[in-house]
């Protein structure tokens, strides 16, 4: 069975579960940090093991199973405050080998934003601009901060943390892509891409529209010197030369070629 109408898991963040009603309390840390661990695989069960060692990652104390316990059963409360307390859950279940949540995927924020990029890419690729980037922008407003940050060094919890960040980088490219090509406000988009360069160095893809954002209003020399600043950087912290792409437009740049918007994929 599947939650209540209305209710979502939000993780781009801190841990909260928001339903018709508004926001629900979800207790001190550790309580959360169940949650949180549960939300790594929502509809899987989850050992009370793997759950323990998500909790106190630098050694549990004797009585976590009991902790564990009363854990869980304050979330069901929370996430279920009319189920008799002889009623089966719906949500937070106790299996057989552990513990479930028991939610569709789409009821995660995680997930939700994975959906939305993957519609973004294909409408920014049929050239649906307006609407690729609505659907960009709104994935990107799901975050309010760090994944599973609840979790601390727990591993599986920071692999996922950096994946989804990954795609979240990625998301940034292909909006800029996107306002790039429907020949949005260049000068925001210079800005926002020069900011987000600084912050990432060596992330080519970045720096390839900061130079195509800037020969799109003619500042040629300023491309130039995106491109040397890439270069230094892979050089000295990756031992590595720009990418096929990067060093393709900056050649195109130094021929005096048209290098601006026309260059994007299509």
């Amino acid at each position: 069975m599947n939650p209540p109408p209305g209710i979502s898991f939000n993780i781009l963040g801190p841990v909260a579960v928001s339903s018709t009603i508004g926001p629900l309390s979800l207790g001190p840390a550790r309580q959360r940090a169940v949650l949180s661990a549960l939300l790594l695989a929502p509809g899987q069960v989850v050992g009370a093991e793997r759950l323990v060692e998500a909790i106190w990652p630098t050694g549990p104390p004797r009585n976590a199973v009991a902790s564990l316990h009363s854990y869980v059963s304050h979330l069901r409360r929370q996430l279920e405050p009319d189920c008799p307390p002889w009623g089966r859950n719906r949500i937070l279940r106790r299996e057989s080998q552990g513990y479930l949540i028991a939610v569709e995927a789409d009821r995660v924020d995680a997930r939700r934003f994975e959906l939305l990029l993957c519609e973004g890419r294909q409408l920014l690729r049929e050239g649906n601009y307006p609407e690729a980037s609505r659907v960009l922008k709104a994935s990107l407003e799901l975050w309010r901060g760090s994944p599973y940050a609840e979790l601390g060094d727990y591993e599986p919890a920071m692999c996922e943390a950096a994946r989804l960040e990954e795609l979240r980088l990625a998301t940034l490219e292909v909006l800029w892509e996107t306002e790039l090509a429907w020949g949005q406000d260049y000068i925001t988009a210079i800005a926002e891409l020069a900011a987000l360069s600084t912050r990432f160095p060596t992330r080519e893809r970045l720096g390839w529209l900061q130079m195509v954002a800037l020969c799109e209003v003619d500042r040629q020399a300023e491309a130039v010197a995106v491109y040397n600043r890439i270069r230094r950087a892979l050089a000295q912290e990756l031992g590595v030369d720009p990418g096929r792409e990067l060093r393709s437009l900056f050649v195109r740049i130094l021929r005096g070629e048209p290098a601006g918007r026309h260059c994007l994929r299509r």
